[in-house]
């Protein structure tokens, strides 16, 4: 819920280094002989949004500051407008043809990838990343070499839930507690903010700053924290050791294309985001540069400022001779895609290329734009330039061809023929014998979203019957193209009015249609294994959930209803185990933690329980868990540790100072034979108003107080 980014060198090759990589800087300071590195990503970030990138309405005093002293791109593109996708390309160097992950959630990138935190970690530096949105889970794949990765949430988060996510403030709290422990050794830090993603909701003083401009002002709510984060290294004297990397996973759009979001298109305001270096000793010399670069040059580029390459499968380049002041001057292509109309909506996979200044997309009803003379691409120039439209379509084959195997840079075989047909008919390339091509272009696609997002609004006003007649008209219509909005929209007609059968009918239809789709399928068969729960349809929500677990073993929220089938059931050891398996895949999750904790109490685990329960009060949002805390006293107590018990107890009646947390506190007391503190704590109980005790236990105050004044004097 809302609110609620050098150098492992001897000390003699870094000063040799530093002229190399920045031949400019005059007579630059002693540094030490390593180097931290902090790579900071903002999500969503469309890097016009910035006041270093020309918005004049933007208030980012702090990443302004860093790019005025450091190192500037101007063009830096996304492959992928993405969050997970993307920030696998930041990590591997390598675009998502080759690590694999397309998009959020059904992908997870593989163990034989390797990352920067794996290089890093192995060259002796402390790693450590703090992330913000469930979409970056570590069973996702990107918590690869890190010794810390905190992608702990909301505490009693939902299991599963994918807009699961945490603001500014709670990332930079994360922050100062890794600071405070923080060992004394070169560190790589990953700090996540996802704030300036949907919905638009900053505190009311930035909201109020951007004039009531949702998206500035979450991003100067980010900007503000990057600020303190940046200040909290210099009064640690770790800044000037620090290289800092900062950019976004992708950007946004506000409707320029027909899309207000992001993940359908790959248009420049989704891809463009900013990239800055930041070294005040290194970077002495700041620049703005022009060339273009992409998320995959970020790897790359940081090891070899650390003295810690090669990046031995990176398909991305070095940028330190553009740090240097040297850029290119032959530009190299830059892929781009999104396989999320294709894995979401049934739409055509969308795919291009960047070539000089040109940028061409391969859909059924290709594009391409001169982003020299119209840098908004608005004049689609497929049928006026052909040549060169066919031109670049051969030459994207052949960069998927060479990427897609992930061979290292450079080998690069010819296209063979079956490959091509093959990518054709995968929907690769939009080849211009693409006749086989099947798949609605996004372009027309987004027609039917918008529909949706219409019909949405209109049931939120209470316009039911209409809405329900637009969703089977839409259902009817897009039969054919298989797309998923009308059978959702159904789905919340028939949940609002409680017609359950309806409900079910409905989702099992999806379920059928969308079958041969996993992502859609999932995401229906999720929502039928909620009704089959909520109905106490036991059997059928344990087959659904055993067909769901065949395709994704990891599928939390499946494991964890089968946890609370058994629970209903009274199957307590099979209940424990559902939850044990659901607790691995999230193992942040709080809520799962808690729901071991019940069962280990139920099979009569206390010591494994009370294990559970220190560990998580050991959390941030555990340490205030008034249930929690008392489960543990209550553990503590039985397992003869009173002194805990004890100081479990105090920290429940500082939480909550009522006459039953005064109460129990002072039983406490009196049973570790601390008579004088146990008859101040329930005279406190007692003073409290008299339907705060029941009869019961203010009779049985009255005796416990008599005894331990007997046995106090």
């Amino acid at each position: 819920m809302k609110r609620n980014l050098a150098l492992i060198l001897p000390a003699g090759l870094l000063l040799i280094g530093a002229f190399v990589f920045f031949p400019s800087c005059s007579g630059p300071k002693s540094k030490p002989a390593t180097t931290n590195l902090l790579v900071i990503t903002i999500d969503t970030m469309r890097a016009d949004r910035l006041g270093c990138y020309g918005d004049r309405l933007a208030k980012t005093p702090a990443l302004d500051a860093l790019a005025a002293g450091g190192i500037l791109f101007e063009n830096c593109y996304s492959p992928v407008p993405l969050t997970l996708p993307a920030h696998c390309s930041i990590f591997t160097g390598r675009w998502p043809i080759a690590h694999g992950v397309r998009d959020n959630v059904q992908y997870k990138l593989a163990g034989e990838e390797l990352t920067l935190a794996e290089k890093l970690k192995s060259a002796g530096y402390d790693t450590a990343a703090l992330v913000a949105a469930y979409v970056l889970n570590r069973k996702f794949g990107l918590d690869q070499g890190f010794d810390l990765y905190d992608d702990t949430l909301a505490y009693g988060e939902k299991s599963g839930n994918i807009d699961a996510e945490i603001p500014a403030d709670r990332v930079y709290a994360k922050f100062k507690d890794w600071l405070g422990r923080k060992r004394d050794k070169p560190f790589f830090l990953w700090v996540h903010f996802y704030d300036a993603h949907k919905p638009y909701a900053p505190p009311p003083a930035f909201l109020q700053a951007a004039a009531g401009d949702g998206y500035r002002g979450e991003v100067a709510y980010v900007d503000s924290y990057i600020g303190r984060i940046v200040a909290d290294l210099k009064d640690r004297n770790l800044l000037d050791n620090t290289a800092i990397v900062v950019t976004g996973d992708h950007g946004e759009g506000f409707g320029e294309h027909g899309e207000k979001g992001h993940g359908i298109f790959c248009y420049d305001e989704s891809l463009k985001v900013p990239l800055i270096f930041s070294d005040p000793i290194l970077l002495k010399k700041p620049a703005r540069l022009r060339q273009r670069a992409s998320l995959v040059d970020i790897m790359p580029t940081a090891l070899k400022l650390l003295g810690v390459g090669p990046a031995e499968n990176s398909q991305g380049i070095s940028l330190t001779a553009a740090l240097a002041g040297k850029e290119e001057t032959a530009r190299r292509p830059i892929y781009l895609e999104s396989m999320y109309g294709r894995d979401m909506n049934n739409w055509a996979p969308l795919t291009g290329l960047i070539s000089d200044h040109f940028k061409y997309i391969s859909l059924p009803q290709a594009e391409l734009y001169d982003l020299q003379a119209d840098p908004e691409e608005k004049a689609n120039l497929f049928l006026k330039n052909s040549s060169l439209a066919r031109q670049m379509d051969r030459d994207l084959a052949e960069f998927i061809s060479a990427h897609s195997a992930g061979r290292p840079e450079g080998a690069r075989p010819p296209m063979k023929a079956e490959d091509k047909e093959k990518l054709s008919a995968l929907g690769y390339i939009s080849g211009f014998a693409a006749g086989g091509r099947t798949g609605t272009d996004p372009k027309i696609g987004i027609g039917y979203q918008n529909r949706y997002s219409e019909l949405v609004a209109a049931l939120d006003r209470g316009e039911i019957d209409r809405v329900e007649t637009e969703a089977l008209r839409l259902r009817a219509e897009t039969a054919p193209l298989k797309l998923p909005f009308a059978y959702t929209m159904l789905n919340y007609v028939y949940e609002k009015r409680r017609q359950g059968d309806k409900l079910e009918a409905n989702l099992r239809l999806a379920c059928k249609i969308f079958g041969d789709n996993p992502a859609q399928a999932l995401a229906f068969q999720g929502q039928l294994l909620e009704f089959y729960f909520a109905r106490n349809d036991f059997n059928a929500a344990e087959q659904l959930a055993a067909e769901m677990l065949r395709f994704d073993p990891e599928m939390t929220r499946a494991l964890e209803i089968l946890g609370q089938i058994g629970e209903k059931r009274q199957d307590w050891p099979g209940a424990l185990n559902w939850y044990l398996k659901a607790g691995k895949t999230e193992p942040g999750n709080a809520a799962l933690a808690k729901k071991v904790i019940k069962m280990l109490l139920k099979t009569g685990d206390k010591q494994a329980a009370l294990a559970e329960s220190e560990s998580l009060l050991k959390t941030e949002g555990g340490a205030s868990d008034t249930d929690l805390i008392y489960t543990a006293a209550m553990l503590a107590f039985d397992g003869g540790n009173g002194a805990r018990s004890e100081a479990l107890m105090l920290r429940l009646t500082e939480i909550q100072p009522t006459a039953q947390r005064w109460f129990d506190y002072a039983l406490v007391l009196g049973n570790n034979g601390k008579y004088t503190e146990a008859i101040a704590a329930m005279e406190k109980a007692l003073a409290a108003s008299p339907n705060d005790l029941d009869v019961e236990r203010r009779q049985a105050a009255a005796k416990a107080l008599q005894a331990w004044k007997a046995r106090g004097r």
